[in-house]
């Protein structure tokens, strides 16, 4: 997930229950590890992978109080993306509720700019990240999610990006949607920082627990790069044990 490269979503979060404990009080915690391959880095409505598949690990550790954390890598475009999230999520009758802080890596992604449209001038930074606050409210088979800019000094502009969605058997509708505070800056470079407002639907299907097929389809008036053309996608995951 990089702005400056027009680049939760991931198409399906496989998870592996296994039991965890080696520590006393937190017998009732559980791990989860999967491996994913797919034929794209679907983000957002946008192909993170334009020459070639996605490998992405997770490691995932919740407990039966509601918390959960974990650590999700892939590759993208010209390097690596590795995100960590701590949360808390949890059920009252058909309601359902998540509240998460999520830190986005890219250890390769260094750079030094100028341009007094991105902020931190004068930076020099050997990687880069981004940070959100998520969250999410469920009720019955319907969703929704907001993901809110809390470190968002390498993209230029504030932002919200938010989900719609609905499930029903192994199909899954969703809408997507961005807003910037200051859409489509470019840095010194000519490199888009934020793509501008843009929005885009993925319909999805499960076939089994490991294999999901999905289609993307983003607003034909996107500025700066993000696909309009159908985007199909084949996600392979398997649990680590």
């Amino acid at each position: 997930m990089k702005f400056n490269k027009i680049s939760a979503a991931s198409i399906a979060a496989t998870m592996a229950i296994g039991s965890f404990s080696m520590l006393p009080g937190i017998a009732q915690a559980e791990t989860s590890a999967s491996l994913t391959l797919s034929n794209m880095y679907l983000w957002r409505g946008v192909n993170l992978t334009p020459d070639g598949p996605a490998l992405a690990a997770s490691l995932d550790y919740s407990h039966e109080s509601g918390m959960y954390a974990g650590v999700w890598t892939t590759n993208e475009d010209d390097g690596t993306e590795t995100d960590l999230y701590l949360g808390f999520a949890g059920k009252a009758g058909d309601f359902s509720y998540d509240i998460s802080y999520i830190l986005y890596l890219y250890p390769e992604e260094g750079f030094t700019t100028d341009d007094p449209t991105v902020t931190p001038t004068n930076a020099d930074l050997g990687d880069t990240d981004l940070s959100e606050i998520a969250l999410g409210l469920g009720y019955m088979d319907f969703g929704a999610k907001f993901y809110i800019s809390s470190d968002s000094d390498i993209v230029g502009s504030d932002y919200i990006y938010y989900t719609l969605d609905y499930t029903v058997g192994k199909y899954n509708i969703l809408f997507g949607a961005f807003s910037f505070d200051k859409p489509g800056l470019k840095d010194s470079g000519g490199n888009v920082t934020n793509p501008g407002d843009y929005s885009h639907v993925t319909l999805s299907y499960s076939y089994n627990d490991e294999l999901t097929f999905a289609v993307n389809l983003a607003q034909e008036d996107i500025v700066d790069g993000v696909e309009t053309d159908p985007l199909f996608v084949v996600s392979y995951s398997v649990p680590l044990k």
